[in-house]
C-alpha cells in the first residue's frame, strides 16, 4: 500500500492501474536521461532533488545520522517550515 507510488514508477504502468498507465504515457513525452520525479515529471540527478508535489510545501532535508552523504526528504507546510521536522529528527537521534 505505502510503496505503490514508488513501485509504479519503476514498473512504468505494468501494475495495470489507470494512474500507472497515465503516468507512463506522460513520462514518455518528457526527455530525461537521469531520474524523472513521479509527482512532478521534473528531471533531476537523483530522487532526493525532486520538488515537493504541492507548491505550498517546503522541501526539508534531514541528514542521515550514520552517513553524511545521505539525507531524507520531507515535504511540509505551515508557519514553522522545516523547524518542527528538524526538531523531531534530533529527538530520534538519541
Amino acid at each position: 500500500m505505502f510503496g505503490q507510488g514508488h513501485q509504479q514508477q519503476h514498473q512504468r504502468g505494468s501494475s495495470g492501474s489507470p494512474g500507472a498507465s497515465q503516468w507512463s504515457v506522460q513520462s514518455e513525452n518528457v526527455p530525461c536521461s537521469q531520474y524523472l520525479c513521479p509527482d512532478s515529471l521534473v528531471c533531476v540527478e537523483e530522487p532526493s532533488l525532486c520538488p515537493c508535489p504541492d507548491v505550498q510545501d517546503i522541501r526539508c532535508l534531514i541528514p542521515d545520522a550514520e552517513d553524511e552523504r545521505v539525507a531524507t526528504v520531507v515535504c511540509v507546510r505551515g508557519a514553522n517550515g522545516c523547524a518542527d521536522v528538524e526538531r523531531l529528527a534530533r529527538k530520534m537521534d538519541i
